[in-house]
């Protein structure tokens, strides 16, 4: 075909593509409170458990570590504040229709369970499976107090290899918060696979290598806060 000369010279091509059927699903956000030993103020700890799903009758994206693994880190630290009576009253949140462009966050800040003014830190985690070079923390730059005492926790304790710097980014659920000026780290581990919205990223390859580590990091910050 290379050599066909009716071909040989294309430069664009147009494709019609007609929807013959679109199902419509219904999600929703899935919350848990725990009450702490301070009731003025509260902890916000969140992740979305949706994914890309299915496309076509084959091709499945597992979504591991976008976000299943961000999933885990909710629900080991709700296990730990369960057994741990948290410093202030906690709030975890899990997602749906984050893939979508964050709508589980956005009707979440459209009709809130609580004032959002309330809310004394927030933290976002999206991506939480690796960890072999650290973590990124968007909004460090933002909120330097609080990104200035994860790197001297993770440096006393000897945990992760870096706690990594970044300004802002409306790329996951934290975004809808930052809009309305609640405080809020979205944190993701760095290294291992690069296996990211494709059919990759599964549960068979995720190393969850610093998993522990990165959880003992975030029960120590939020004790701190």
């Amino acid at each position: 075909m290379d050599n066909d000369s009716s071909t040989r010279n294309i430069e664009k091509v147009t494709v019609h593509v007609e929807n013959k059927y679109f199902e419509q699903y219904k999600s929703q956000n899935v919350i848990g409170y725990l009450e702490g030993e301070k009731s003025d103020s509260l902890i916000v700890l969140i992740a979305h458990y949706d994914h890309l799903g299915m496309m076509g009758s084959e091709a499945l994206f597992p979504g591991a570590n976008d976000n299943a693994s961000g999933v885990a880190m909710l629900l080991n630290l709700a296990k730990h504040y369960q057994s741990n009576k948290p410093k202030y009253n906690t709030v975890f949140i899990a997602f749906g229709g984050e893939e979508l462009g964050l709508l589980g966050a956005k009707h979440f800040v459209e009709n809130p369970l609580f004032e959002l003014s309330r809310i004394k830190f927030l933290v976002n985690f999206d991506i939480s499976g690796t960890g072999d070079e650290g973590i990124q923390v968007v909004n460090g730059k933002l909120y330097k107090e609080e990104f200035d005492r994860l790197v001297r926790i993770n440096s006393e304790k000897n945990l992760l290899a870096q706690v990594k710097i970044r300004g802002e980014a409306c790329n996951s659920d934290h975004c809808m918060f930052h809009m309305k000026k609640v405080p809020c780290f979205f944190i993701y581990t760095l290294g291992g696979i690069q296996a990211y919205h494709d059919i990759y990223d599964k549960s068979e390859t995720l190393p969850l290598t610093e998993f522990e580590d990165y959880l003992r990091l975030i029960t120590q910050f939020v004790d701190e806060l």
